[in-house]
């Protein structure tokens, strides 16, 4: 043998491992796979019911935000009709305080809701997420 040939060598030394041991480990990264699938699976909807339940909740903001305004210029009723329009579909409640016979020009209205989450809808497991917001009420135009 030259100096240009190389000796391969298995790690461990030793003679190679038998036929029937190769023949066993055939199906093994199959099975490996099999296994790390499901929980793969599991974390990917688990971060999208995640990204629904942030999407929801800064909607949830959004809506109060809006009662809140809608409370502050043209009522009570005015407030849970804006409310229930911006929720589309969801279920929503809504709080106002003070109610709006308690409430005069430049007094704080604050709107507090709860907004049923589209997350988890499919499994019947329903999320409810809060929102509040305070707008100041404003004068009726002269």
């Amino acid at each position: 043998m030259g100096p240009d040939v190389v000796r391969l060598r298995r790690l461990g030394g030793g003679s190679p491992a038998p036929q029937g041991v190769l023949r066993d480990e055939r199906g093994s990264q199959a099975v490996e796979f099999a296994l790390v699938v499901p929980a793969v699976l599991l974390l990917i909807a688990l971060v999208v019911q995640a990204g629904v339940v942030a999407s929801d909740l800064v909607a949830a903001h959004g809506i109060a935000r809006e009662a809140a305004r809608a409370a502050a210029v043209a009522g009570d009723s005015a407030a849970v009709a804006s409310a229930r329009h911006a929720a589309g579909s969801r279920d929503v409640e809504v709080s106002l305080a003070p109610p709006s016979g308690a409430r005069g020009p430049g007094d704080l209205v604050t709107a507090t809701l709860r907004l049923r989450s589209r997350s988890f809808a499919g499994l019947g497991a329903p999320v409810w997420l809060p929102a509040q917001a305070t707008m100041r009420v404003e004068a009726p135009p002269p």
